[in-house]
């Protein structure tokens, strides 16, 4: 049940989900957020007396990622504060606000932004985990080689640097809520070996291309138990 719940709704905290296809938000960053005198998500933006947003910043809609530097959206590399495409270099993207602004953000492309600011921010393995999620989600649609590349070098970094981290999900019951942590390590490996299990494409022709990657970066994946560990 636990991995089941894993896999439809990506694992996010506070019952919002990043996948769901079928959502569409307006793509204005002033629009998918509160105003900036009730949340303050924005920082520095041009507000009426009446508490209306004067100033608005288009959100991506498209599949083409435009890196400002090799490894943007990998830790610790900072280079996607400095991006201008970035949308979300001067917005409010912390631990409080990142799951809303994913959740209410119009494309995977938006989503990539999201996830590579708060991971520039506060480097976590959460971070990085669903920056390489949204990598993903947008080679998926774009099936560009380089965002291919840099969804593989994002999944590496979440077990290179934070093998051991992990995320949340949200079960309600009636008398109340549950919060369940998740490894993402195991995460990582299901995304890179079997994909379609949590609604991707595939990253390799194969799956045991996948596995010799994995291998060469110093781990294991058990597929039967689905475990990723690392070798001693």
């Amino acid at each position: 049940m636990k991995a089941s719940i894993a896999r439809k709704d990506i694992m996010k905290k506070h019952h919002s989900r990043i996948h769901n296809p079928s959502k569409r938000y307006p793509a204005l960053l002033a629009a998918t957020m509160f105003a900036c005198l009730t949340t303050a998500l924005v920082s520095g933006c041009d507000v009426e007396d009446r508490g209306e947003v004067r100033n608005e910043v288009p959100l991506p809609t498209d599949s083409i990622l435009n890196f400002a530097c090799p490894d943007e959206g990998i830790f610790p590399e900072e280079c996607v504060l400095e991006n201008p495409e970035n949308p979300y270099r001067t917005a409010n993207v912390t631990d409080e606000t990142k799951f809303q602004l994913s959740d209410e953000a119009p494309s995977a492309k938006s989503r990539y932004y999201v996830w590579a600011t708060a991971l520039a921010r506060q480097p976590t393995g959460e971070n990085q985990y669903f920056t390489a999620i949204s990598l993903h989600e947008v080679f998926g649609e774009s099936a560009s080689p380089t965002t291919r590349d840099q969804a593989i070098k994002a999944y590496r970094s979440v077990l290179d640097n934070f093998f051991f981290s992990a995320t949340f999900f949200v079960v309600p019951f009636s008398s109340g809520e549950a919060s369940v942590a998740i490894p993402i390590k195991d995460e990582v490996g299901i995304n890179l070996v079997t994909p379609t299990a949590a609604s991707l494409v595939p990253l390799y022709s194969d799956p045991l291309f996948a596995r010799d990657a994995i291998s060469d970066w110093g781990y294991i994946w058990d597929p039967d138990n689905e475990i990723m560990s690392f070798f001693e």
